[in-house]
């Protein structure tokens, strides 16, 4: 079974980046852009699994 793990980094990053930018705080967009990609990762592996069923 394929696992997304770490496959949305680029986009985790850009995230972080741009809430980092939008809130004036780049610890928290760098945090929030962390546990973004996390939900992103999850996210993905739950369709996968939805999909094989």
């Amino acid at each position: 079974m394929e696992k997304y793990d770490g496959e949305f980094s680029i986009l985790r990053m850009s995230v972080g980046l741009i809430l980092g930018i939008v809130l004036k705080d780049l610890s928290a967009g760098i945090f929030l852009g962390v546990i973004c990609g996390i939900a992103m990762d999850w996210g993905a592996n739950l369709f996968n699994e939805y999909r094989r069923k």
